[in-house]
């Protein structure tokens, strides 16, 4: 080790070898650079801030089988919270960061030799690459110095900041000190079980007391708040007075206009979703105005000393669960995100007011806040994102029912009647559609086949069979040639199939008039068979064309009694007799009634789900919006219900 005289104090001053050129002096909080042939002033810091940090400084840990020891520490603040950095020096010669802020841990160590976009270029929700690897921004802003202690590798009063995400857990921050190229610290968010503490060396994280029981500074109200540690706004439940709380004591900030309705669920309730068991911690109304027309939902943050923060939002009654992903895990497109393998189209994007506030909040809320809020669906899940000029936050949302809120809070009264077709609402006659078609394919295919099996079963009756003889010399089409049958019946309604057949047919053709006459009611069933054969010889081969006979199908016939009456036609008299054959068949097996109708049956229903289903879509998307600036909005997907 190096020891040396604080320029300021004159107290001994030690630098463990490698670990930084900078020290704060014990004594006097001066700021120490060992220079190459002296030690020099860069002035004093403050006190530390209390941030009820469980770590200290000399604490040993492991990470991923490497030993450290936090050598150092930096306190930070970006005017609305102070954040701790903890300096870590590893066994192997790495130095790491690791910073602490609202119960979430970042491991980072410094990527060296690599370029960095300029601070002028990032903005919540751009992205940029390191190494082949995609960060996207979450959080842009200036960093002052509150304070620090131990040995640091470098020491700035301020400097540019960019926090950002990417896939897989993985974190990066970009600092920008004095003007400089900046600077990219690379790592993952991490647990403080991962880092490998000796359990009985870490303090115990300590209440706020001074929160624990605290009353409003503006009417002495008992606030009880439940999450002291996370705490940094709350607001009186009973005066409506915002307070600050970021310091660990209460601090009156405005008075809020009086809640205009009660929430749902009650502040300091408790719940089980997820099989967690969750406190309502904080209650928001936020709206969005289109149009002229004011759009408002309401937010419950919910709280777990284990899993932390999560949302429940009501909106028209219908309710979803939000859970705070990583943007660097969103993939954005046009109209489109993707996450965890899913892709989700874009459904709005709107400007949110916060409109009213009570309970406790772990960031610095206020009351006429303005963000951009979007939403990408994937019924009964979406992608959400809140974006202001300095921060980006995504949440993942799945859609619960009522009953189910109201159940996990054990609620009495009856929670409000959902309106309308939700975002990421699932459609209910989708969900059906496809079993529908499937079970009318099915259903189909055993009609289909039961059509086969009462075919083969059908027994094909014959009515009638008659030789007719058209004598030599006998014009065709004239009385002398036709005939009649002797009478036959009919027992029931069916189908006729009507068959001539010539046999000594040759090189000509026959066709034949066949009239079934009702005897009863006089009706006629008329149809017209004709035969034609025709053969020879050509180049020394044979050919034939044509056939002997021919069949003809009625439609149904009524029962009764009938006479054939058959009128034949030929090209010429013949010098010989012409015989023909005529049979009237019929089937009189197992019947089955018109396929049509029994195909319309069974898709009815499927058709008029699927109508019900595009309908609800036409619904849910015609109240999709985008806007360009509060109060300019569009309509894209909107369209007449009927189209």
């Amino acid at each position: 080790m190096r020891v040396g005289d604080c320029p300021s104090c004159r107290a001994p001053v030690e630098f463990k070898p490698g670990a930084g050129k900078i020290k704060v002096c014990e004594y006097c909080h001066t700021v120490v650079l060992r220079g190459e042939f002296r030690l020099e002033t860069l002035g004093k810091v403050a006190d530390l801030v209390d941030t009820q940090s469980p770590l200290k400084l000399m604490l040993s840990g492991q990470y991923s089988g490497n030993a450290f020891t936090i050598i150092g520490r930096i306190q930070k603040s970006h005017g609305t919270g102070t954040w701790d950095e903890w300096c870590l020096s590893f066994d192997d010669g790495r130095t790491a960061w690791l910073s602490e802020s609202e119960g979430e841990w970042n491991l980072m160590f410094p990527l060296e030799g690599i370029g960095v976009p300029p601070a002028d270029q990032l903005r919540p929700m751009s992205s940029f690459s390191l190494r082949d690897r995609t960060f996207v921004v979450e959080e842009v802003g200036t960093a002052h110095t509150v304070t620090a202690e131990g040995q640091l590798p470098d020491f700035n009063r301020e400097h540019i900041y960019a926090d950002a995400t990417g896939p897989k857990g993985a974190f990066c921050s970009l600092d920008y000190a004095d003007g400089g190229s900046g600077e990219a610290f690379v790592g993952a968010r991490v647990t403080i079980a991962q880092l490998g503490f000796d359990k009985g060396e870490l303090a115990p994280t300590p209440k706020k007391d001074a929160l624990k029981q605290a009353r409003c500074t503006n009417c002495n109200g008992n606030l009880d708040l439940k999450a002291p540690d996370a705490v940094k706004r709350v607001a009186c439940p009973y005066c409506g007075a915002l307070l600050d709380a970021s310091n660990g004591e209460l601090a009156f900030l405005q008075l809020l206009e009086k809640p205009p309705y009660e929430p749902i669920l009650p502040l300091g309730s408790q719940g089980t979703l997820n099989k967690t068991k969750w406190t309502v911690l904080a209650f928001l109304i936020r709206s969005t105005t289109v149009e002229g027309t004011r759009y408002p939902w309401e937010e419950y943050l919910l709280w777990n000393q284990q899993a932390g923060f999560r949302w429940l939002m009501n909106s028209n009654g219908h309710w979803t669960f939000l859970t705070p992903i990583a943007a660097g895990d969103v993939g954005l497109a046009l109209r489109k995100a993707t996450w965890n393998g899913k892709g989700f189209k874009a459904y709005q994007s709107v400007f949110a007011t916060t409109d009213y506030v009570a309970g406790e909040c772990y960031w610095q809320v206020s009351v006429g806040e303005l963000a951009r809020g979007s939403e990408y669906v994937e019924p009964p899940e979406s992608i959400n994102s809140d974006e202001t000029d300095t921060e980006v936050t995504f949440t993942h949302g799945v859609m619960m029912p009522a009953d189910e809120v109201k159940a996990a809070f054990n609620l009495k009264a009856p929670m409000p009647v959902a309106q309308g077709v939700a975002p990421a609402q699932l459609n209910p006659h989708k969900t059906k559609l496809g079993s529908q078609f499937t079970w009318a394919g099915i259903w189909s295919v055993i009609f289909i086949g039961l059509l086969v099996v009462f075919s083969a079963l059908g027994d094909t009756r014959q009515f009638m069979r008659t030789t007719f003889t058209v004598p030599p010399g006998v014009k065709g089409g004239t009385p002398e040639s036709q005939q009649f049958t002797e009478p036959f019946t009919i027992d029931k309604k069916v189908p006729l199939e009507v068959e001539l057949d010539v046999p000594r047919l040759s090189n000509e053709w026959l066709a034949v008039q066949f009239d079934l006459v009702n005897e009863d009611t006089g009706e006629v069933v008329s149809v017209s068979p004709e035969a034609s054969y025709y053969s020879g010889v050509s180049d020394g081969e044979s050919w034939s064309e044509g056939s002997r006979n021919q069949t003809k199908q009625t439609a149904e016939v009524d029962p009764g009694k009938y006479v054939l009456r058959a009128t034949p036609g030929f090209e010429a008299p013949s010098s010989v007799p012409r015989d023909y054959t005529v049979t009237v068949k019929g089937d009189s097996g197992v019947g089955v009634c018109c396929p049509f109708f029994v195909f319309l049956m069974l898709f009815a229903g499927p058709l008029f789900s699927a109508w019900r289903s595009s309908s609800f879509e036409t619904r849910r998307w015609n109240d999709a919006v985008f806007q360009s600036s509060p109060g300019v909005s569009t309509f894209p997907y909107a369209k007449q219900e009927d189209e």
